[in-house]
């Protein structure tokens, strides 16, 4: 064991992010970019970038009576609180509550999923077939972290090996118990379970558990979210994630990979052009390449329109977007519950060049 030692200290984080590869939150499969994701992209460095942060922080909302303060399911509930106030004393209240949401809505690190390849440290012939079962020896000592704590097993072929992440980050669980979070991972992160708790609207749910059971650089998971966020665009259930923790993740997500007209559509959908822009702004931040140009000048309703003419293979995905800024109408949508439902009705018609309008359809 003395002489392998040596090499179990030299596997540090900083060494393991070297085997990292083309970021894992680009996927192909879901591109609608002309010329597809760029193959090297460092997701982490966009995601902390402050001009992507704050398109972020518009883009996901302030809900504080419907999302952010709602009545939820905890182990304490407190009474409700009613009073008396002037017009001064509300309005110092309700920017203090302002303040305690943005702490709420505070995003989840985006990171790339630690490598899943293994480091052969050595390997005895002689211990071969010692044991039908695989050893698993972890570094308890108190000066470890979850992060850096050494994990090796060694097999029946008598190879010791690191551990995959999965079975580090179980060792952890094992030694070093904590509330709701078992040794194994709940059967809601999978199908058919997955399934049927997103049918009953309850991303925010699944996700903010898997924030607690696993880290953000797990791939199990970074593969989780983005199975949320793909269902998630399929079923148009934006409307559950909006004003959460998790709505930036989404929205970086599919920007990342191009494939931001669902979400225009859900914005325009209810007449905000402005995030409409922002969104279209947040895709050309994360994709220079990207054949899209936008003038420091330009207004929001340009920035939409101008996307519009240049994208008319969207025209059928952005068709509550095209209604708006072509008639004003805007979808009345009630809460995001099953059975819910959406109606259609008339505002007053913004005020469009038609000009613009006739770009849409020529």
């Amino acid at each position: 064991m003395y002489k392998i030692a040596p090499r179990i200290s030299q596997l540090t984080v900083r060494q393991v992010e070297q085997f990292r590869s083309a970021s894992a939150w680009v996927n192909p499969s879901r591109s609608r970019t002309e010329s597809g994701p760029e193959a090297s992209i460092d997701a982490e460095k966009l995601f902390i970038n402050p001009e992507v942060q704050q398109l972020l922080v518009e883009l996901t909302g302030m809900d504080l009576e419907g999302k952010v303060f709602r009545a939820r399911r905890t182990t304490m509930q407190q009474r409700s609180h009613f009073a008396l106030m002037t017009d001064e004393r509300l309005s110092e209240t309700m920017d203090k509550m302002r303040r305690e949401a943005q702490r709420f809505l505070s995003f989840i690190p985006l990171k790339e999923p630690r490598s899943e390849e293994v480091t052969i440290l050595s390997k005895d012939d002689d211990i071969k077939a010692f044991d039908n079962s695989k050893f698993v020896f972890t570094d308890i000592t108190f000066d470890a972290t979850d992060q850096d704590r050494t994990v090796v097993v060694r097999e029946v072929d008598g190879t010791l090996r690191t551990a995959t992440p999965e079975e580090h980050d179980r060792m952890n669980r094992v030694y070093y118990e904590k509330p709701n979070r078992p040794v194994f991972p709940p059967p809601v992160f999978k199908d058919p379970y997955l399934q049927d708790a997103l049918a009953r609207k309850e991303h925010e749910f699944v996700l903010d558990w898997a924030c607690w059971f696993y880290e953000p650089d797990d791939p199990a998971y970074v593969n989780l979210v983005q199975c949320v966020c793909d269902r998630t665009v399929d079923n148009n259930d934006f409307e559950v994630l909006h004003s959460t923790r998790h709505f930036a993740t989404l929205v970086f997500y599919l920007a990342l990979n191009g494939n931001i007209p669902p979400l225009l559509n859900y914005f325009g959908g209810q007449g905000r052009i402005r995030d409409c822009a922002n969104l279209v702004r947040l895709q050309k931040r994360l994709l220079p390449n990207w054949r899209f140009a936008i003038s420091t000048s330009d207004t929001d309703l340009k920035i939409v329109t101008d996307f519009v003419k240049q994208n008319s293979r969207f025209h059928e995905a952005l068709k509550d977007l095209i209604a708006f800024l072509k008639d004003g109408v805007i979808l009345s949508r009630a809460s995001p519950k099953v059975g819910s439902s959406f109606s259609a009705k008339a505002v007053p018609k913004v005020h469009i060049s038609s000009l613009l309008i006739s770009a849409f359809y020529s």
